[in-house]
Formats: C-alpha cells, sequence, structure tokens
C-alpha cells in the first residue's frame, strides 16, 4: 500500500509541473528541460503529462539533439 501511495503522489506532482511547464512560453520551459540532462527521464515523464500540442511545442523549439533523446526514451516500445 504505501509503494502505491507513494507512487500516486509522485505522479500528482509530475502532473503539477506538466501543467506549470505547459503554461510557460515554450522556449523558456524547453531551456529548463534541455538543462536535465544528468535526470532526462524526469524531463520525459514531465512532457508525457502533457498534451501534444503542447509537448510539441516545447520539443520544436529545444535543441535536436536532446529533444531526439528525449524522444527516443519516450518510445514506449524501448
Amino acid at each position: 500500500y504505501k509503494q502505491v501511495a507513494a507512487q500516486s503522489a509522485e505522479d500528482s506532482e509530475i502532473v503539477e509541473y506538466a501543467k506549470t511547464y505547459s503554461t510557460m512560453k515554450p522556449k523558456a520551459a524547453a531551456s529548463i528541460l534541455s538543462e536535465m540532462t544528468d535526470n532526462l527521464d524526469l524531463a520525459v515523464r514531465i512532457l508525457g503529462a502533457m498534451s501534444a500540442e503542447d509537448r510539441g511545442k516545447i520539443l520544436a523549439v529545444m535543441d535536436t539533439e536532446i529533444a531526439a533523446k528525449i524522444t527516443k526514451l519516450m518510445d514506449p516500445e524501448s
């Protein structure tokens, strides 16, 4: 039960991050998420909780190399 409760709290936190980044200008959000190279999994989870439209706007202005890495990590088959 504790593990499920902790996961649920973590998921809620990711959703809140996604809402926050979605309200930012795409270039600002991309800049911050791009700095998370030491924890791209967190960036992936945040972007994954966003709408495809918001996610696309941010990835479009991100450094192409980082955007490609994040996209590969988002692939459900990897």
